[in-house]
Formats: C-alpha cells, sequence, structure tokens
C-alpha cells in the first residue's frame, strides 16, 4: 500500500463536500466535516469496540461525553473511550476533525449514508449517563496536554491509548525531525494546522502547507521536518499507538 498525500481540501468528498474522508484504514478512519452553520451532528451512541476523537479547527462544537456537554473552540481535543456514550453538534459554523481508531466500518457506513442506503457499523443509540463511566475520557481545551519540550519541537501529547497516539507538535525552523524510518504494526499519519511541513514519503519529499494530509502505513518509510522552512503546528496520529506514546516519552 502506497503513502497518502492530500492537499487541503483533498480526499474522498461524501454529503456535498461536507464531509472528506482522509483516511480508510481499517486501523484508523479520519473525516475532516464542515458544518456551515449551528445543527445537530450525532446523537447520544456509544461504541464497542474503538475509540471516537475530536479535534476542532474552526468554529464552535459541543460534545456529550457520558452525561456532561462541553463548548469547544478551535484547538480543543475529544476522546470517547469505547462503550462510553457521547455525541456531538456545532454551535456555529465549524470545521472538525474525526477520528476513529480503529475504524470500527465507520468509512464505509458513511459511504454507504451517501448513496441513501441504510449504513450500518460499530455504534449503539444510548441515552446519556448510561454506558461505561468516562474514566479514561479526555477533555482537553486549546493548548492542553502532556507538554515535551526538546530539539527545536514542542510535543503536546493529547492522548495516548492503546487504539490511538495523538501529538500536537509546534514546530521552530531548523526542526530536521527523526530520521527516515518504518513501522511494521500501525499507520503514522500528520494533519498540517499552520504554516508549511517538509515530508518524506517512500523517496519522495515535498512541501505542504496549512490543511495538508499524510498518512505512511506499514512498511511506508517517512519522516517531517522544517528543514529550512518556518514555524509550523501539526497533528501526528499514531493507530494504533503500540506504545509509542510511552517510547516518545523515552526519546
Amino acid at each position: 500500500m502506497d503513502g497518502v498525500v492530500l492537499r487541503a481540501g483533498e480526499g474522498e468528498a461524501l454529503f456535498g463536500g461536507r464531509i472528506v474522508l482522509k483516511a480508510t484504514f481499517e486501523q484508523l478512519c479520519i473525516t475532516e466535516s464542515l458544518f456551515p452553520d449551528a445543527r445537530d451532528g450525532a446523537e447520544p451512541h456509544y461504541h464497542r469496540h474503538h475509540a471516537d476523537s475530536f479535534y476542532v479547527l474552526e468554529g464552535g462544537l459541543a460534545v456529550l461525553v457520558h452525561d456532561e456537554e462541553k463548548l469547544l473552540e478551535p484547538g480543543a481535543f475529544v476522546t470517547a473511550p469505547p462503550e462510553v456514550v457521547h455525541g456531538f453538534r456545532s454551535t456555529s459554523r465549524a470545521r472538525f476533525l474525526n477520528f476513529h481508531t480503529p475504524d470500527g466500518r465507520f468509512a464505509e457506513h458513511l459511504r454507504e449514508r451517501d448513496r441513501g442506503e441504510p449504513g450500518g457499523f460499530d455504534s449503539i443509540d444510548a441515552a446519556p449517563g448510561s454506558g461505561k463511566p468516562p474514566t479514561d475520557a479526555v477533555f482537553l481545551p486549546p493548548g492542553d496536554g502532556e507538554r515535551l519540550v526538546a530539539n527545536n519541537r514542542i510535543a503536546t501529547i493529547k492522548v495516548g491509548r492503546e487504539e490511538l497516539a495523538l501529538i500536537e507538535f509546534a514546530l521552530e525552523p531548523g526542526f530536521e525531525g527523526p530520521d527516515p524510518h518504518a513501522h511494521d504494526d500501525h499507520v503514522d499519519s500528520f494533519y498540517v494546522l499552520d504554516g508549511e511541513v517538509d515530508f518524506l514519503v517512500g523517496d519522495e519529499w515535498m512541501r505542504l502547507p496549512a490543511g495538508s494530509f499524510v498518512a505512511a502505513p506499514i512498511g511506508i518509510t517517512h519522516t517531517f521536518g522544517t528543514r529550512d522552512g518556518q514555524r509550523a503546528r501539526l497533528l501526528n496520529i499514531h493507530a494504533p499507538s503500540t506504545g509509542f506514546h510511552d517510547r516518545f516519552r523515552d526519546f
């Protein structure tokens, strides 16, 4: 399987472009959604076998986890672990990333619904406050998380779970990144939030601006940096984590 390189707005567009599939791996589904105004999103539900996470890019999102709804600003992050009830709605025009780890048939469900078919995936409707207690749920306002500072970068771990490790990087000019490498047990992917980032995917270097997405499936050589560029921010997503968040702390 080849690497995935998508510029801003690119991907598999569904529902008239309101939802764009960025990653459709067994281990990971990422969608980028645009709600043009305040509207309902998903009613309270839970997933038996996968975690559901959100990162707000712009606008306002209200996310319910268990029995508590919080209003999220750009840069906020939420994870609802398996069997924890959650739902969401937009409070204004909003754009956000949604991560299902593993996919749990979510990508195919969206395709089916886009075709007017019933669809179906690992999702069960449930009342707020039911399901498992939100012991391992994550609610982080912008900038929050476990901050690790080194080597021309600040890395903020947003979540480290078996299904997912998600890290937000703030990069200074001249950040060279790790040596080119490949993984044999998980997908490594990136979403550029601000600035421009240099990526190696396979044997090709490219410089990508904000809104771009890169994924390196198992066996694909990759790395990233700001070799002679400007400051930048990006999300780095490992699915499943396979302990990456713990190893990263040791780096």
